[in-house]
């Protein structure tokens, strides 16, 4: 048996170690039932845990992976607010009405029941299904689930919240990382809110959740879900944590996921015939860098793994706080991420720098590398870093590549076996039937998109989808469909080019080898799978041309405008107003030659 006493915040080895919890001729009554503590991170990529083969320190996380079930085919959406959906209601992200984002909604999807963007009142949820069996409620952290305010959790099951309604917002304050937006949306318990003085995201996150669950009632257990910023874009964090990684990155991108991927080969997370896809033409080569970049560019993922070890850091705050309290030796805990990692840029060249400097000017930003992960900063890793991340997949958030849909996942507690690295695969819509059956509660397997994994992860059973079986996901045209070791896989503009190819993931996860010539019959059956999927659940295929990237900017683009057009407005007269003045100015100063 395990225990955590060697690890700098200690917890007692029975809070994660204790037998099935199915198998009572008769459920157990609320009080006799385990916690759950739900931790999402926000785009994590697949090596971002230290367990996985991270640089960054996570030894909290680690803990949790040692003493339980960590996963290496745990599959989600690879956009965050049809992955939220989804792991909140067990259903397919159409059949609940968040085909997409909106900030990627095409005039083709608009007000069709799979893009609705919003809830009926008689929706299920986790949180009305758990408090539906005596469990106390709780949600802090980002909820960005379809219009803002239309979907907020006080509305669906959960006693308490307190959430960022929106795709994200600096870790300091409510403004807003997207220019078209004054501010990021926050409630609690369904009413805006601002955000107070000294909130940071991870420990002010973690207190609200310890601030909820001591003021409930003790006598019931408890589903926790805590939605952590860390580590979407802004990538903020305290200087302390970024100034631990210093000469860390300095290798460069090239090498480094090359030395993820060999870390991947070692610890067994995928199989020895894993290869590496060649990375996108599009991403910048480590050596063409000049020295001032290669600095800011390791500064960026220092800022990175430093905001990754402060959500760790304070997650063990919130562990150690209920073991104290004598309730974490009955608290299932799972701890994954909404999607691969985030390949934004915020900074730029050219015409497309200068005005981006405008308006970062205009608000009041700082993104000096000085000031990188402080208040005020715009840090993100981009595409390069992302694909280190994402190590040893293709692709990142936002492709139905193995990088945007295979996340790392961790478990333990109450029921779940210590089993290491387990390969099975799981649906992000599996969570909920998962954990209702891991919390003995009753409920019909028929009313989900999603399947309980609780056999795997109890031990009792080594598979969780046959042979036969397949699931999909699709988002904005980026699609997969997956059947047993097999996978169909499209992804649209602009790294991918909108065109179907099959693969054996179960020896070419890195998605290196198109088979479909090889296995032509399986190819076109599972297109034909897929073609059922989008009728049944409500699919707006994209016309060609079209892309998720194509209308997020051109929402941006207008956005910005509409919310800056007085102010350009303004300096073009003020301009023409100068320019005038001086003309006069001249002319009473020259009158012969203005004549």
């Amino acid at each position: 048996m395990k225990t955590f006493s060697h690890l700098a915040v200690s917890f007692a080895a029975v809070a994660l170690l204790a037998g099935p919890a199915g198998g009572q001729e008769t459920p157990r009554p609320p009080e006799a039932r385990p916690n759950i503590l739900l931790i999402l991170f926000d785009d994590v990529g697949f090596m971002d845990f230290g367990v996985y083969g991270s640089n960054s320190r996570t030894p909290n996380i680690d803990r949790v992976a040692a003493n339980g079930t960590m996963l290496s085919r745990y599959y989600t959406s690879p956009f965050c607010g049809p992955s939220r959906a989804m792991l909140m209601t067990g259903m397919d992200n159409h059949q609940v009405g968040m085909g997409t984002l909106v900030e990627t909604l095409s005039p083709a999807m608009e007000g069709l029941p799979g893009y609705s963007m919003s809830w009926k009142r008689s929706q299920q949820t986790m949180g009305t299904l758990f408090s539906a069996a005596g469990y106390r409620t709780y949600v802090t952290g980002k909820w960005g689930i379809g219009e803002v305010g239309a979907n907020l959790p006080n509305a669906f099951g959960f006693d308490r919240s307190y959430v960022m309604d929106a795709t994200g917002g600096s870790n300091y304050d409510n403004s807003s990382y997207l220019p078209a937006h004054d501010e990021s949306a926050w409630f609690e318990d369904g009413k805006p809110i601002k955000l107070p003085a000294d909130y940071y995201s991870s420990r002010s996150l973690v207190d609200k959740m310890i601030e909820y669950i001591d003021a409930g009632d003790s006598q019931k257990p408890f589903l926790g879900f805590l939605s952590l910023q860390a580590v979407h874009i802004p990538v903020q964090a305290p200087v302390s944590f970024i100034d631990g990684y210093n000469g860390t990155f300095d290798a460069g991108w090239d090498v480094m996921r090359e030395q993820r991927y060999r870390r991947a080969l070692e610890l067994g997370i995928v199989p020895p015939s894993t290869k590496l896809q060649a990375a996108p033409d599009a991403h910048r080569a480590w050596d063409d860098l000049t020295a001032e970049e290669m600095a800011i560019a390791s500064r960026e993922m220092q800022v990175n793994a430093g905001m990754m070890e402060a959500a760790d850091f304070h997650i063990g705050r919130l562990m150690k706080h209920l073991e104290d309290a004598g309730q974490l030796e009955n608290t299932i805990v799972v701890i994954t991420s909404d999607n691969g990692p985030e390949s934004g840029v915020t900074r730029f060249e050219g015409l497309t720098g200068y005005a981006v400097d405008l308006v970062n000017w205009i608000e009041g930003r700082d993104t000096s590398p000085a000031n990188m992960g402080q208040p005020g900063s715009l840090t993100a890793i981009g595409p390069e870093w992302a694909a280190v991340s994402a190590a040893p997949f293709n692709l990142y958030k936002f492709y139905a590549s193995e990088g945007g849909l295979r996340v790392p996942l961790v478990v333990a507690g109450p029921g779940i076996g210590e089993q290491g690295i387990v390969d099975a695969p799981v649906h992000v819509a599996d969570l909920v039937p998962t954990l209702l059956q891991a919390a003995d509660i009753e409920y019909d397997p028929g009313s989900f998109y999603g399947q309980s994994a609780f056999p795997m992860l109890s031990g009792a059973s080594g598979e969780t989808y046959g042979n036969d079986d397949s699931f999909g996901f699709e988002v904005s045209g980026n699609a997969a469909l997956y059947r047993g070791n097999w996978k169909i896989t499209r992804n649209f503009p602009p790294r991918g080019d909108g065109e179907w190819r099959l693969f054996d993931i179960s020896v070419d996860p890195g998605e290196t080898t198109d088979l479909s010539a090889e296995n032509a019959e399986l190819f076109e059956s599972m297109k034909a799978e897929y073609a059922a999927y989008t009728r049944e659940v409500g699919v707006v295929e994209l016309d060609a041309g079209d892309s998720a990237m194509k209308q997020l900017t051109n929402k941006l683009v207008s956005g910005v405008l509409e919310k800056y057009w007085p102010l350009l407005l303004g300096l073009v007269l003020g301009f023409a107003a100068l320019f005038y003045l001086a003309l006069r100015t001249l002319r009473k100063a020259f009158p012969q030659q203005a004549a």
